[in-house]
């Protein structure tokens, strides 16, 4: 009887240290992509590390969404009330592979989302990233510009 007990304590323990690894997974997200993240207890704080790569957006003090912002690895931590980390780990940003065509011609690439017609996509590193980086900023300037004084 007595073998069980310290057994018992073990796997208590065992179980509450898996609890808190659990905790510690990465957030993967795609970049230009979201992640909900629903909160057992009320948050009072979060932190993203580099909010160049990743940012958050509270809905509430149980919810809020990670997003992705460029390539790379932040973390994230979310506190209580009083200043308990209940969450902290790694943000992961990785690409949206998701119906990408990736054209190589020698050392030159060009990105494609086919579904089910193909449009350029382009990625940091295609050789035309520059040029169509450009064209959807013009366009994204048109658009708001009418948007604006359609308004008015």
């Amino acid at each position: 009887m007595r073998r069980s007990v310290p057994r018992l304590l073990l796997a208590a323990l065992a179980s509450a240290l898996f609890a808190g690894a659990a905790q510690a997974q990465d957030i993967r997200v795609a970049i230009d992509q979201s992640f909900p993240v629903r909160l057992t207890n009320a948050a009072a704080g979060v932190a993203i590390g580099n909010p160049s790569i990743a940012g958050v957006s509270m809905q509430n003090d149980h919810f809020f969404f990670v997003t992705g912002r460029s390539y790379g690895t932040t973390n994230l931590t979310v506190v209580d009330a009083n200043n308990h980390v209940m969450f902290s780990g790694r943000v992961v940003v990785v690409a949206d592979e998701s119906n990408v065509v990736r054209v190589m011609r020698g050392n030159e690439s060009a990105s494609f989302v086919c579904s089910p017609g193909c449009q350029p996509a382009p990625s940091i590193g295609d050789a035309t990233f520059e040029a169509v980086s450009q064209q959807v900023t013009t366009h994204a300037q048109t658009a708001s510009s009418g948007a604006s004084s359609s308004n008015h």
